[in-house]
């Protein structure tokens, strides 16, 4: 299983150069497995993507499954510039939630109205296919499994697994128990959580906030790094992406999050612990 990530940033893109060595994009990142090609997230990341996958085919059909985590705008802003999507021989398929009031086509169409974008959804050659998630996906050999998150609206988080290698893909997503310590319903809904994570070679998770950030920040769907650290320690999983970067976050801070989580992990007897890069690839 080979991971790449092409988008790292939460919130907003953030380009400039103060954040020039972790990447100012939003979410994407890029997983490859038993020939298989699987996208989390389409934030502006998946721009550099499909253009790197056209080059790739030179050609050839393109076929990718995404997965949309939820539709706020830094998940999906990046989609109506997928390079594949414009192309009649690609076979692309997004993955989804059901939506509250709307399907999940309905709402990514959304961002595609004349008011927002000059092409309209029924333009694009490609015609994806749009599939509302209602339990596992078996890609190929490949295995593709999801977890409700605490975020607002309706958020999960992706489970990837393939001979015998898995990466888990958290964002975004607050501890339940910080909105209302011990209590039971919230302890069971983190311990689910970690279940869901459990011996990943490899969890992704958004940790965009320091601690004094998120209790000025209470309630609005993200984790500080030490409840991410938590939960990597309680998952037991190898390996811990620190993700979602703040945008007000520069390279300088960054490395001062990724020092101290790295070293608090490493006093515990806990996972190696890494700042996401745009470009950086693992192989698991």
């Amino acid at each position: 299983m080979k991971v790449r990530f092409w988008g790292v940033r939460g919130s907003v893109p953030s380009p400039g150069p103060n954040t020039v060595r972790y990447g100012g994009n939003t979410p994407c990142v890029e997983i490859r497995a038993g020939g298989r090609l699987m996208i989390a997230d389409a934030g502006t990341g998946i721009r550099a993507l499909g253009e790197a996958l056209v080059r790739e085919r030179a050609g050839a059909p393109i076929e990718a499954h995404v997965f949309i985590g939820h539709t706020h705008w830094d998940h999906i802003q990046g989609l109506p510039f997928f390079a594949p999507l414009y192309r009649a021989e690609s076979l692309i398929t997004l993955y989804g939630l059901p939506g509250t009031t709307k399907a999940f086509q309905e709402v990514l169409a959304g961002q595609m109205s004349s008011a927002y974008f000059p092409v309209r959804p029924e333009d694009l050659a490609a015609k994806p296919v749009h599939v509302e998630l209602r339990g596992p996906v078996p890609i190929g050999d490949a295995r593709v499994t999801y977890h409700y998150l605490n975020h607002p609206g309706v958020t999960a988080g992706f489970r990837f697994e393939h001979a015998g290698r898995s990466a888990c893909y958290l964002s975004d997503h607050e501890p339940y128990s910080r909105l209302n310590a011990g209590g039971e319903f919230m302890d069971k809904e983190d311990a689910a959580v970690a279940r869901f994570a459990a011996d990943a070679d490899l969890m992704i998770c958004e940790s965009q906030y320091t601690p004094d950030e998120y209790r000025q920040r209470r309630g609005w769907g993200h984790s500080a790094f030490e409840d991410v650290l938590e939960l990597a320690l309680r998952a037991k999983v190898r390996r811990l992406a620190l993700f979602h970067h703040d945008p007000a976050h520069d390279d300088a801070k960054i490395d001062e999050i990724e020092q101290a989580c790295a070293k608090a992990s490493a006093a515990r007897g806990g996972p190696e612990v890494f700042a996401a890069r745009e470009g950086q690839e693992l192989t698991l």
